[in-house]
């Protein structure tokens, strides 16, 4: 009588298992509640195929150069279409065209500040204060 006891205990308890997982299957999925922080050195985003699309660095310091947050935005190809950088002496916006002979480049550079507008026919404009 104890053998048979101790199997329909499990019995029961897998059936229990098995109920639960059903569950989880059938029921939405909830966010947690509260504000949690993703903390890292970087972050990629990747398409179906394992391609970095987007992504967030931090590039260290080199000689001459303050250390920099790059922010991309990466086309299928491979090439970065829209960048944003800052550090403490400068700040930089680009928009780069699918033939990569056009762009727009925004900057401030400590004091200075300029519009760079380049089109594939190499025609260019540049603004400056």
């Amino acid at each position: 009588m104890g053998r048979e006891a101790v199997l329909g205990a499990l019995t029961a308890i897998n059936l229990v298992l098995l109920a639960g997982m059903g569950l989880m299957q059938i029921l939405p999925a909830k966010a947690q509640d509260g504000t949690g922080m993703l903390r890292g050195s970087g972050l990629q985003i990747v398409d179906s195929q394992g391609r970095v699309r987007s992504s967030i660095s931090v590039l260290p310091a080199t000689a001459g150069e303050a250390e920099t947050v790059l922010f991309r935005l990466i086309a299928e190809n491979g090439q970065p279409s829209v960048k944003i950088s800052a550090s403490t002496a400068s700040a930089g916006l680009s928009f780069v065209g699918g033939d990569d002979a056009s762009y727009i480049l925004l900057e401030a550079d400590g004091p200075e500040t300029r519009l760079e507008m380049v089109e594939p026919e190499g025609r260019k404009k540049v603004i400056e204060p």
